[in-house]
């Protein structure tokens, strides 16, 4: 499918997040005036976003902008699309652009999704994890899980514990931004007890690979 994004009227704008000075529609406006002023910011799935590869900017009822999508990028609650114009002779471009909008439904939702034909050839790709099959997303499903599983095997002797710790070193080593955690754990006092009987400390749970603990005491900080 491809991704429509409906421009409203034009109207000049401040602070926005992506640097415009107006965004919407205006008669005669350009190619390349229609995807910066229709490529965000909308409220929108990032996720679903990120596994359409084309974007149709509609003004005035009709096609005026057709890109091909490289990214999408979050702005609070909003997302945008990142890419670039597709020039004329590429057949995604050339068969919808001047069309009217092919989103044809009752919804007031600027943002809607499409199937157009001549995506099905660009959307076609070997599975990422090698297997030779063809899929039109990153993988056929279950085989991010194989792809998974076959490098723990040969990189890290089947040790998904050993991976886990590269993965959470080699992101603190290269900046990935701090993610929230879940639930702090509880700071408790600890009486005065031989080792053999102490409680376990309780263990934070992260969301995601974005924020990484400290090393215990003792451990070497291996972030610097």
């Amino acid at each position: 499918m491809a991704v429509r994004f409906k421009l409203g009227y034009y109207s000049p704008v401040t602070d926005d997040p992506l640097q415009r000075e107006h965004v919407g529609y205006f008669p005669r406006m350009t190619e390349e005036e229609a995807w910066a002023a229709g490529r965000g910011v909308w409220k929108a799935n990032k996720e679903r976003l990120s596994r359409e590869k084309f974007a149709l900017i509609i003004g005035d009822g009709q096609v005026c902008a057709v890109a091909e999508i490289h990214g999408v990028s979050v702005h609070e609650d909003r997302v945008a699309v990142d890419g670039e114009v597709l020039a004329q002779g590429h057949p995604v471009r050339d068969a919808w652009m001047g069309k009217p909008d092919p989103v044809v439904n009752a919804s007031q939702n600027p943002v809607g999704y499409c199937d157009l034909p001549e995506e099905a050839a660009f959307r076609e790709r070997p599975c990422g994890c090698g297997c030779g099959e063809i899929s039109t997303r990153d993988f056929l499903p279950g085989h991010d899980v194989r792809a998974f599983q076959d490098r723990v095997r040969r990189m890290f002797g089947g040790s998904a514990l050993e991976f886990i710790r590269w993965v959470d070193r080699m992101a603190g080593e290269h900046g990935v931004p701090v993610l929230a955690i879940r639930n702090a754990p509880a700071v408790t006092a600890v009486p005065d007890l031989p080792p053999d009987t102490r409680p376990e400390p309780s263990v934070a749970q992260y969301d995601s690979l974005l924020a990484h603990p400290r090393p215990a005491d003792g451990e070497p900080d291996e972030r610097q």
